[in-house]
């Protein structure tokens, strides 16, 4: 009698990787150069409340140092001026709503989930 599915132990972490949806795809390769595979999903939220892409991806422990190197060198946090007015929060500012902030946009969020099996059907 078969499985209906493999149960694979060496996949003991679970990495939610969260970046700007522009660079999900790119997200997607650059995990597959690692030999890592990946599911995206789209999401949105944060700060400025724009599209995101959500990418899960279980991984052995070991591994984990690498992707986060991929991360910081792939994916880095930019400055980008933005018109205050076009914040969220304009509204509730108690000064002219004119002019530019820079604010702090790209990069990636890597949460690092123990994971006690993965299967696959």
């Amino acid at each position: 009698m078969t499985t209906p599915h493999r149960t694979e132990p060496q996949a003991n972490k679970l990495c939610v990787i969260i970046v700007p949806d522009g660079d999900g795809d790119r997200l997607i390769a650059a995990l597959g150069t690692l030999d890592l595979g990946a599911t995206r999903v789209g999401s949105s939220g944060g700060f400025l409340r724009r599209g995101s892409a959500t990418v899960f991806s279980a991984i052995h422990e070991s591994r984990v140092p690498e992707l986060t190197a991929l991360l910081y060198r792939e994916f880095p946090e930019v400055l980008e001026p933005m018109a205050l007015a076009s914040l969220p929060f304009a509204d509730e500012l108690e000064m002219p709503n004119t002019g530019t902030v820079d604010v702090r946009i790209g990069g990636a969020v890597l949460f690092v989930v123990p994971l006690e099996r993965v299967e696959r059907a």
